[in-house]
């Protein structure tokens, strides 16, 4: 390797390091779990400086470090020249721009060894990360080893890049998850990604703080089915809830399939623990003891569409799989105990999924309601909807035949207006800590939910 090289694009980078290949490199943004041999790139942003780190990466035995070199950095590069000869270091204008790039370039370079290789992406309001997740479990008992698919959440314009950096030469089929809360982010990550087949869970009034309305989320989502038809030349799959009255309007194409209960080119039957799907003349069955709630149940029946018309040759192992799937832990909506908590994130379309899926499944077991407490937190990013949507959830509560519920956070008065008598109501959780304990061992079932924020997954931590 040429010692202490200053290069600026990324062909000159893969070339040196990659063999005109970037899977030899392996990217890092974290300098908290920095490894020897890695490149770092350093990302900035508002409250946060990456290259106050490269100093930190040099000593731990960084193999290339990526930054914008600017004057001072410019000053500080002759010093890291000198003491540190063997690195290769890129000066660049936007370092998130160029590790975009080179993600985008990973995965090109990876599809095109073999074209058989796959790339799905999964976006939606609601359940993208339950998609993800039933996706590439199934997906992983078809191909062991094989699968790529995001980790956690990152599923943003860095998650996305990070995700595609994991990619190497044993997978077949790469299974990426991307979110957004502003225009343009769903377009700039199929950019990256360059997705052949994908799915899109739903569009609802998630970030409508940012943008705007309702039909400016369904434009954002759709960019990923437009995306497809480009990358797939109008023959990649793509599967959407026949229900949703957006989705349902996307235009047609060869691989486009849509799926619901009594509507759809694909028609389902939920009576738990078992699926049926209409589908090519058709009946198929799962059986999935695992999964309690409704919604997840259409979600599996979701996921398993797709991947049957993915592999057609693959229908029975497809189905065992789905059949065993199980949420994983520490999953965002899981049962503990007798809790139903989903606590990650909350939107007047999670909220009533969620709720309504947990009344129905609480009725279909005989458990009265009388049984069961609610307790609901704020729903956030909703702006100047925000009064508007607490009020009308909380009214959609009483209206479907819920007494015990204690209201939390900074909106609980906006959902006072809709549920003008709830049991209760907090400012912050601490303040309910007590009743807590009390309410755990009075009712049979509970059901939490609330937006990140106000973290009410910590009440079950309580003895």
């Amino acid at each position: 390797m040429p010692s202490s090289k200053l290069i600026s694009n990324i062909s000159s980078l893969v070339k040196i390091i990659g063999n005109n290949s970037v899977f030899e490199m392996i990217i890092n943004t974290d300098s908290r779990k920095f490894n020897k041999g890695e490149t770092f790139v350093a990302l900035g942003g508002e409250s946060f400086d990456g290259r106050k780190y490269i100093e930190s990466v040099l000593d731990r035995g960084a193999k290339a470090v990526i930054f914008v070199c600017d004057n001072e950095y410019t000053l500080k590069l002759v010093e890291w020249h000198k003491n540190f000869p063997d690195v290769t270091f890129v000066c660049v204008l936007d370092s998130l721009k160029f590790l975009q790039s080179l993600a985008s370039k990973h995965i090109s370079s990876w599809k095109q060894v073999d074209h058989n290789r796959k790339i799905i992406g999964i976006t939606g309001s609601n359940g993208k990360t339950t998609h993800k997740e039933m996706m590439s479990f199934i997906l992983d008992r078809l191909y062991p080893e094989k699968i790529l698919a995001t980790q956690g959440n990152f599923n943003n314009h860095i998650g996305v890049p990070l995700t595609i950096f994991g990619i190497n030469e044993r997978h077949t089929i790469a299974v990426i998850e991307m979110g957004m809360n502003h225009m343009g982010e769903i377009a700039e990550l199929t950019a990256i990604a360059h997705p052949e087949h994908g799915m899109i869970t739903n569009v609802g009034l998630a970030h409508i703080e940012f943008m705007k309305n309702i039909e400016n989320i369904y434009k954002e989502k759709k960019e990923l089915y437009e995306s497809v038809l480009i990358n797939s030349k109008g023959n990649g799959i793509f599967v959407v809830p026949a229900d949703d009255l957006y989705l349902a309007t996307l235009p047609k194409s060869p691989g486009l399939y849509t799926y619901g209960e009594n509507i759809g080119d694909v028609v389902i039957k939920i009576e738990s623990p078992q699926i049926e799907i209409l589908i090519n003349d058709k009946k198929l069955l799962i059986t999935n003891k695992n999964i309690q709630e409704k919604h997840n149940l259409k979600n599996l029946a979701g996921v398993t569409i797709f991947l049957l018309k993915l592999f057609p040759d693959k229908e029975a192992e497809i189905l065992k799989a789905a059949g065993s799937y199980t949420h994983p832990k520490m999953n965002r909506s899981q049962w503990v105990d007798n809790i139903f908590l989903d606590a990650y994130n909350a939107n007047p379309s999670s909220m009533k999924i969620s709720i309504d899926s947990f009344v129905e499944t609480m009725k279909s077991k005989q458990i009265s309601l009388d049984d069961c407490y609610f307790v609901v937190g704020d729903m956030n990013e909703l702006g100047e909807f925000a009064p508007l949507q607490h009020k009308e959830m909380a009214m959609h509560f009483k209206n479907i035949g819920i007494k015990n519920i204690t209201f939390i956070g900074r909106y609980r008065e906006y959902y006072l207006d809709g549920f003008s008598h709830p049991t209760s109501s907090f400012l912050t959780k601490e303040e309910f800590y007590q009743d807590f304990q009390k309410i755990r061992k009075e009712f049979r079932f509970l059901f939490v939910k609330a937006s990140r924020s106000l973290q009410l997954e910590s009440l079950l931590t309580i003895v």
